[in-house]
């Protein structure tokens, strides 16, 4: 619920980051995201059921716990994936097709090539920066503007920290389940580094906006920069400064904290332009 929500804000915010004022088609991309995210998100657990069973992460979850079955699980799953997408055809054509692309993406090569590499990052950062894509042309405006290729750069960069954090605590678990994870040819420190690398790409990044066509109002351009600072600052000392083991998740919870707090700058930025 949590994830699927997190994926309809961020299709909310590239609606919105269009300069676009709400009406029907607002509702439809709000239904049509949450739909298909639940669709994908239970389908990928009707795939990794076996896997899910081995972790003490997920061997709860409805379908390893055994409350409900795989055909269930598939049908509810086929159930969503079909008004997720009648509801974005509503809107047209190329958020359907983007939608139900994130789909192939996601269940289709992610999520099989997690067991195979831990290069399966790359199509997961690639399923999480189109949703705000799917926000983008639901507004009406082309896939290809400047602006759109910016928001779904930098939740791609956003995406490869977020998910190696998540090795970091879990690594092991994952490995043992039969998942290809990065601390096979890492140590938690030297992933650390990485992932402080990224973060600090993707907050470089966002200073990179006047090349993609993005006006700042002044006062908005400091609360980023600020927030920038921020981030950074907090993201190392969680991540090397301060030694006990709650600080990996401070650290996660802070970098999606901090893609929030970038989507509502970009979001009220776009709305009072």
């Amino acid at each position: 619920m949590r994830l699927s929500l997190m994926i309809t804000f961020s299709a909310l915010a590239g609606y919105f980051l269009s300069g676009s004022t709400p009406n029907a088609a607002l509702l439809y991309l709000l239904a049509g995201l949450f739909f298909l995210s639940s669709g994908a998100s239970v389908l990928n657990q009707v795939q990794e059921l076996r896997l899910d069973a081995l972790m003490n992460r997920t061997q709860y979850r409805p379908l390893p716990a055994g409350e409900i079955s795989p055909l269930h699980a598939t049908l509810l799953s086929v159930a969503f994936i079909g008004a997720g997408s009648w509801f974005l055809q509503l809107i047209g054509s190329v958020p359907m097709i983007l939608g139900l692309l994130n789909i192939v993406f996601y269940n289709l090569i992610y999520t099989p090539l997690k067991t195979r590499s831990w290069l399966a990052i790359v199509p997961g950062a690639i399923v999480g920066g189109v949703p705000p894509l799917i926000g983008w042309t639901s507004a009406g405006h082309s896939l290809f503007h400047p602006s759109a290729i910016f928001l779904f750069i930098f939740v791609c960069l956003w995406q490869v920290p977020h998910f190696w954090l998540l090795m970091i605590k879990y690594g092991k678990e994952y490995e043992e389940a039969g998942f290809s994870s990065i601390s096979k040819i890492l140590n938690e420190l030297q992933i650390k580094r990485v992932v402080f690398f990224w973060g600090v790409c993707s907050s470089l990044f966002l200073l990179s906006f006047p090349f993609f066509g993005f006006v700042l109002h002044p006062f908005m351009l400091v609360i980023l920069l600020l927030t920038n600072l921020f981030f950074i600052s907090r993201f190392y000392n969680y991540l090397f400064r301060e030694g006990n083991t709650g600080t990996v998740r401070k650290a996660f919870i802070l970098i999606n904290m901090y893609a929030i707090i970038v989507f509502i700058i970009l979001t009220i930025n776009a709305l009072i332009s």
